[in-house]
Formats: structure tokens, sequence, C-alpha cells
């Protein structure tokens, strides 16, 4: 089964105090305490669906598992099984974040919102960071009209915090379904203009891993 977690779904934000202003030097190089995330870069909107194809296989076969945590159930098993190229390649498809957020972090960021932080939450105290399902972004202000809109539809939370958002909710399934949202409306966000970090993430992100 897919875990369900014990948290009240609010809506806590001002888009009025998002911050703002931040250059593709700050999200390269990390502009929260989270700076053990990676930054998933100028994300493609093929690359978000792949994610969710990945991260839908799995949580298709958690949600058939007995085990309390199927998720974990589902990538023990992968982990454990043949010599681990396929577990590999999955993390790699999600880019090396917990499946259930993946593919919420890579929406996001298809949709040119910075993403900087994500956990799936765990049954077992301090298996996990967050005690349930959460990702970390800044969208712009346009943005974030249109994110808050699709994240009450699909049940999640908004929480913000010194001008951060944290979504978040009860599963992974609503953050997944969250993630399909979004992916539905890309027409609108690319019809929205381009935040200002965009130009020139790509040779930060180079600068950043020394290349």
């Amino acid at each position: 089964m897919i875990p369900t977690f014990d948290v009240e779904i609010e809506y806590n934000y001002e888009i009025a105090q998002l911050l703002t202003g931040l250059t593709a030097e700050d999200v390269a190089t990390g502009f929260t305490d989270h700076h053990e995330y990676e930054c998933l870069g100028v994300t493609a909107w093929e690359e978000a669906a792949e994610c969710l194809d990945s991260e839908e296989t799995v949580l298709g076969q958690a949600a058939d598992s007995d085990a309390p945590d199927g998720i974990e159930a589902v990538l023990n098993e992968l982990s454990d099984s043949g010599d681990g190229v396929d577990y590999a390649e999955f993390n790699q498809s999600l880019h090396w974040n917990d499946a259930g957020v993946a593919g919420l972090s890579c929406a996001l960021s298809a949709a040119r919102a910075v993403t900087f932080y994500s956990c799936s939450g765990s049954l077992e105290r301090g298996r996990h960071h967050a005690r349930y399902p959460m990702v970390g972004v800044v969208p712009d202000a346009e943005r974030a009209e249109l994110i808050a809109e699709l994240a009450r539809r699909a049940g999640c939370g908004i929480g913000q915090r010194e001008g951060c958002w944290y979504l978040y909710a009860k599963s992974v399934t609503d953050m997944h379904a969250l993630a399909r949202l979004i992916l539905e409306q890309r027409g609108v966000f690319d019809a929205m203009p381009a935040p200002q970090w965009v130009y020139g993430l790509e040779e930060k992100l180079e600068e950043a891993d020394g290349h």
C-alpha cells in the first residue's frame, strides 16, 4: 500500500511576499538551507513526462503491495535484484529524488518554477527528513496563481516561509496527481515570460561542478 500521512491540508501563502529577483547563480549554488538538494537545471517537459512515467510504475506496484510502505518495499526489491543497474537507471530517471515527489519536482522545474527541496516522508521516524510528502518551490507571481489552483484540485496544501513555498500532501499519490496537472498545462506555462534565473543557469551549473 501507499502510506497516508496525518497532516491537515491548508493554504497559507501570500503571493505578493514570494521571493523575487533570483539569479542563475542563486539557483545553481543554492539560496536556502537545503543545500543537499541538487538543482534540476532547465528541465524539459519531455524529461518531466519520463520521470512521471517511471514514478507511476513504482506507485502502481506499491499500491498492490501488502507492505505498510509499499514504495519502500518495491524499491528495496529493485535494489536487491540483479546487478543494481535497473535500480541505478530508475533513480537516474527520477533525478535521484524520492519516488512520489520526483515527478512534481521535475514538472515544476519544467514549468520554470525553482525547486529547492523534496522528500517523500516516511512512516518510520528519522528515515526521511520530512514527516509527510513535501516539495519546496519558488514560483513567480504568474506561475504561483496557476500552481495554487492546480494544488487545490489535486488536494495538495501550500505553506510559505521566507518567501518560499512548501507544497505538501497526505500521500505521494496527490503529489503525483499535481505533477500530472502541471504537465497538462504545459502550454499555459510556456506562454508565460521565463523568469530571469533561467538565463545562464546551465553555464552556472557547469561552473559549480568545476567544468
